[in-house]
């Protein structure tokens, strides 16, 4: 059976991302040391709770609604109402709600910045978890695994050349012209499969690689998850490759097959490098101890003679004497150790220790214009910390697609209804989502600070961009009208609204 729905159908029907309403209070010395936060929040479900809840907890934002900071306190409260609309869903990167509690969080400590009178940057400088404070944990009970901040923040402000445009902006504001600079330093959740905290029903959201080096050297891999786009095939063939010494192009990535993939969870929330990434790395190496006890018997020595380098074992202070892991593999199936099973195979079950904790700093300059109240990102700088980085094009391919669909909720995106509960956004032509017109020349860089739990160091980066650009955005625009009195805007902050408080404060053209 299949089903095919028109985009009316789609928009009109189908479950949305997010409706969120969220009231926070934050609580801090007069120099703006944070002390506190508290979080209430008003959850639309529409007629149905759609969302997966894979924890004990109703809402992603519990684990990471405290954001970047260091405090005492915090508490966050969800309530859920059901109304006529569609449910609440999932299809929309980082629908665990992790999105709305970094916005929150980054919007108030920008409301608080601009209520004391300190740059918004420094502000969130001081207020940092120190590095050498991790594993850190939160008030609310979650352990970040890893972390520097300031370093990100460092790199961000380097590349956009922060204190020139805040002096820029000063000249601009003498003439007339309104001009904002939006810093948001995020720390994100990932990795949803600690079973000591995350199930569905009951079963546990763990994950499974089966790796198998044929009498060829080729290899094959199957994973329970499934490529959305991401590029699993590339990732996944790499990381066997690299714990194997095989070139990338013999591993065989297979996914989505249910009569054949391994136990698995599925693809969302950035989980597959955390979690199917770290079982197939897991499978390898266990693949790899095999191939050391055969290399021992094809030449004759002990194990603790031999050394390993990408592709090969060789004995120590005779480098000439080695054989590949082709040659292990071969003799896998003709010429074993007495007792030994044949082949060479592993299935890992790869259940995380803890979730990851990416985290990043971006920060967004907008023009607006006086006559229509157009918002314009004119730079755009994401600095991102996913950990290891096992391909880069991939990476800034997920980044890159992240900080666009970012600018929808931000300036376009919205599923409004009349009093009659009629939506009044059933096609393009009400929706509006960003194209290439309306997205800027990203400007991207990156740290590296390794998960310490993770056996490839890896974080996983899918669905950073899309959490860290709304709030970037959002107090850029914010920022640029600060002088005149406004200290927030709900998203999508679209022309009209910023044309009524453009008219309201006098300034509009």
């Amino acid at each position: 059976m299949k089903w095919i729905e028109d985009r009316m159908e789609n928009l009109q029907a189908d479950s949305f991302a997010r409706d969120y309403h969220m009231d926070a209070e934050i609580a801090a010395d007069a120099d703006g040391k944070i002390r506190g936060l508290r979080i209430k929040t008003l959850a639309d479900h529409g007629y149905s709770d759609a969302q997966a809840a894979p924890s004990k907890f109703p809402a992603g934002l519990f684990s990471i609604c405290t954001g970047s900071y260091d405090m005492e306190q915090a508490y966050a409260e969800v309530d859920a109402v059901y109304t006529n609309k569609p449910p609440g869903g999932v299809a929309y990167r980082c629908s665990f709600r992790v999105t709305e509690a970094v916005h929150c969080m980054e919007r108030v400590v920008d409301t608080l910045a601009h209520k004391i009178g300190k740059d918004p940057a420094q502000l969130r400088e001081e207020n940092f978890i120190p590095k050498e404070a991790f594993p850190y944990e939160s008030p609310l009970g979650w352990e970040y695994d890893s972390g520097d901040y300031q370093a990100a923040m460092d790199k961000a402000k380097e590349m956009i050349g922060y204190d020139d445009l805040r002096r820029e902006q000063a000249e601009k504001r003498e003439r007339g012209e309104l001009m904002g600079i939006g810093v948001c330093s995020f720390t994100e959740v990932l990795g949803a499969g600690p079973s000591k905290d995350f199930d569905i029903l009951g079963i546990k959201m763990f994950d499974s690689a089966e790796v198998r080096v044929h009498p060829t050297g080729k290899a094959i891999a199957r994973f329970g998850t499934k490529s959305q786009g991401q590029g699993h095939e590339t990732t996944y063939a790499q990381i066997i490759a690299e714990e194997l010494g095989l070139p990338a192009a013999h591993v065989q990535v297979e996914e989505g097959d249910t009569d054949t993939a391994p136990y698995g969870l599925g693809t969302y929330a950035s989980r597959s490098t955390p979690t199917a990434g770290a079982a197939g790395a897991m499978a390898a190496r266990q693949i790899r101890d095999k191939a050391a006890k055969i290399a021992a018997h094809l030449m004759e020595v002990s194990e603790e003679d031999l050394e390993w380098e990408p592709g090969k074992f060789s004995v120590k202070g005779a480098p000439d004497r080695s054989v590949t892991i082709q040659d292990c593999a071969f003799a896998a199936y003709t010429n074993l150790p007495e007792g030994m099973e044949p082949g060479m195979e592993a299935t890992n079950y790869y259940d995380p220790p803890n979730l990851t904790f990416p985290f990043g700093t971006y920060i967004c300059v907008v023009d607006i214009d006086r006559g229509t109240g157009e918002v314009t990102v004119r730079r755009f700088v994401a600095v991102d910390d996913c950990g290891n980085i096992i391909n880069p094009m991939i990476v800034q391919g997920q980044i890159h697609g992240g900080l666009t669909q970012g600018i929808g909720p931000a300036l376009f995106e919205e599923i409004p209804y009349d009093e009659d509960g009629n939506n009044l956004a059933g096609s393009f032509m009400d929706y509006l989502v960003p194209t290439s017109m309306e997205t800027p020349a990203w400007e991207t860089g990156h740290t590296i600070t390794p998960s310490p739990h993770h056996p490839l160091g890896a974080k996983g980066v899918g669905e950073s961009a899309t959490v860290g650009a709304p709030p970037a955005i959002a107090n850029a625009v914010v920022d640029a009208l600060a002088h005149l009195g406004v200290t927030h805007l709900d998203i999508p902050i679209t022309p009209d609204k910023v044309w009524e408080v453009l008219n309201e404060k006098g300034v509009a053209e």
